[in-house]
């Protein structure tokens, strides 16, 4: 749980906190100032991506306390302690402070900075420095709420991770399994209250990408059979939960995902192969920091 790269804090949790702290403060600070005179306003975007995302990299310090274990490379007759697991209290408080940063008041963007940010001009297109997004040349905030959800999913659905929470959960009841993370992600993102407006949008995509992350996990043949079934059996909870209501529901925008997220599910079932077909986000890259061997990729977990 200690061996991260680029985090700070004696606490990895409650630096993530202050992370999203400093990160709201910037968001609010964020201005014309933050480029030079004479540059286009459109580059206020790839100001704005790492200060958006600047809690990336601690979101992978906190994840390692999640079916973490602290460990010695024992030598025989060295007296050394093998491995002890985190705390179970302690690793739920990093779930739950993961999942935290999925809410749509984490995930949004302020007005103050929608409102700088305008389409790019001739000759300066979209780069892998700038969010995704579906509105072509117009900035929008929904895609940089994808990166930021897709980097927490990608952390909190990890394979191994999963399986390291089942067999923790196995020798000692009392840790969290992986079924009891993905009720909670369930309930934090899907089976949560509506919301409306742009939180509503940034709600139903953030709802639509961990549907995509668990069939993906699910259909994961790499992956452990167990956490494979584990994820279909959420998958599974989710359809039964929304059978009701993609005819009860009266919103139209949410009546709609209901239907669509049957419907894939439902192609899932009926053709596996279609999850190979799920585009992963394209995330503003991170790392390497200080390197120029760009083919270098590093076990974040």
């Amino acid at each position: 749980p200690l061996g991260n790269l680029w985090d700070n804090g004696a606490d990895s949790i409650e630096e993530l906190e202050n992370l999203l702290r400093v990160r709201a403060y910037a968001m609010g600070r964020f201005s014309e100032r933050n480029i030079r005179p004479g540059r286009p306003m459109a580059t206020l975007e790839e100001v704005l991506v790492p200060i958006y995302l600047i809690h990336r990299f601690q979101l992978i310090a906190v994840g390692k306390l999640v079916g973490g274990e602290e460990f010695n490379y024992v030598l025989r007759g060295d007296g050394q302690n093998i491995s002890t697991p985190v705390p179970s209290d302690r690793q739920r408080e990093a779930i739950a402070a993961l999942i935290n940063t999925l809410s749509p008041t984490v995930l949004g963007v302020p007005e103050n900075v929608l409102r700088l940010i305008p389409p790019r001009p001739p000759g300066m297109p979209k780069s892998r420095e700038t969010f995704p997004s579906s509105t072509g040349v117009i900035f929008e905030q929904f895609g940089a709420a994808k990166s930021a959800a897709a980097l927490t999913l990608e952390v909190l659905l990890e394979p191994s991770r999963a399986s390291r929470l089942i067999a923790s959960n196995a020798r000692q009841a009392t840790m969290p399994g992986f079924s009891e993370l993905t009720d909670d992600l369930l309930r934090a993102t899907w089976f949560a209250s509506h919301q409306s407006g742009a939180d509503g949008e940034i709600q139903r995509q953030t709802n639509s990408l961990v549907l995509d992350r668990l069939m993906m996990l699910a259909m994961n043949t790499s992956a452990d059979s167990q956490v494979r079934a584990i994820a279909l059996d959420a998958i599974n909870q989710l359809d039964n939960w929304l059978a009701p209501r993609t005819t009860s529901e009266n919103d139209a925008s949410w009546r709609a995902q209901y239907g669509f997220a049957r419907f894939r599910i439902e192609q899932m079932r009926n053709d596996p192969s279609s999850v190979e077909q799920i585009e992963p986000v394209t995330i503003p890259p991170g790392e390497p920091i200080g390197s120029t061997d760009l083919g270098t990729t590093l076990d974040w977990y």
